[in-house]
């Protein structure tokens, strides 16, 4: 109402709300509404007991009305400086288009205003019709209280939204710190594995020069008892080849002086390298146990977020 015209509400105020014209000789029933004289009577009719005010359909005396003087007074007034009423109520949108009345009233059946002769006619007679303040009052209650549980549940949604909030980030702090973890304890097998991986390939390569050494010495040595050898074939043949005297004079002796010095054959690696090339074959195998072992750990968690397992959140 605030929003209306001052002067328009005014108009509202000394209109009949049966014949929507100023008032003529207003009088006043049991309830306090206001109606024309004429229009009041005509709508009680004849009766001399009870009956119902077209506007509230509280129970009214048609005997007990009473004539309205200041209100009389306060219509000529206004009829000075006022729009005629029934365009007015037009205007502002408040009058039924039906029957060109006031919307005094609320079908709660239907949820509409309707006016005193809607509440009158066949459609609305049955239904339950009350005065348009009284419905305001009522429906505004439950409006309000739909907004209390509905702001309820904002703050519910709120203060779950906010827990969900608190709870994703520290989940998110906590996957930082494993990421973290995960990178740092990688970057420490690396340099491990690195470092290992160089000094076995040093030890591997300090075996191998030692053997080709001992392969070289041992080689160089058979070369000078190959020679030796030769030497000694070649002197046996020249012996077979003298006469019988000389052959066999100092026989005996020339069979061990000769004999003496023929080396034995003796193999290039010692025990010790084959042990050290044994134990680098046993690390290996050891290498590649633990790395199975390893693969096996992790890849259950591949094979985890591979199956579209997630975890849900806002």
């Amino acid at each position: 109402m605030a929003d209306e015209n001052p002067v328009q509400n005014l108009c509202e105020e000394v209109t009949c709300p049966i014949c929507l014209e100023y008032f003529k000789d207003p009088v006043m029933i049991d309830c306090g509404h206001n109606f024309c004289q004429t229009c009041i009577s005509q709508c009680l009719g004849q009766s001399e007991g009870e009956a119902s005010c077209p506007q509230c359909r509280e129970i009214v005396q048609p005997q007990k009305m009473k004539p309205n003087r200041p209100l009389a007074s306060i219509v000529e007034i206004t009829k000075k400086f006022s729009l005629p009423t029934g365009r007015g109520a037009k205007a502002l949108g408040r009058v039924c288009e039906g029957h060109q009345e006031p919307l005094k009233l609320f079908c709660e059946d239907d949820q509409v205003l309707i006016c005193v002769i809607c509440d009158r006619s066949k459609e609305h007679r049955e239904h339950k019709v009350i005065p348009k303040e009284e419905a305001f009052e009522k429906y505004k209650g439950e409006i309000s209280k739909h907004l209390g549980v509905l702001n309820g549940k904002r703050r519910e949604i709120v203060l779950s939204k906010q827990k969900e909030e608190t709870e994703n980030q520290k989940v998110l702090e906590q996957i930082e710190t494993e990421r973290q973890k995960t990178v740092a304890e990688f970057k420490q097998m690396h340099e491990f594995l690195a470092e290992q991986e160089h000094i076995l390939l040093a030890q591997l390569k300090e075996l191998e020069d030692n053997v080709k050494e001992a392969s070289n010495k041992h080689l160089a040595k058979l070369c000078e008892e190959m020679k030796s050898v030769e030497g000694l074939i070649k002197e046996m043949e020249e012996k077979q080849k003298q006469p019988l005297n000389d052959f066999l004079q100092d026989i005996k002796s020339t069979l061990n002086s000769r004999f003496v010095g023929i080396p034995e054959t003796s193999s290039a690696y010692p025990s010790k390298t084959m042990e050290q090339i044994k134990k680098f074959s046993d690390i290996n195998v050891s290498l590649k146990a633990i790395v199975n072992e390893f693969k096996a750990f992790l890849l259950p968690f591949p094979a985890d977020f591979a199956t579209g397992r997630r975890w849900s959140s806002c």
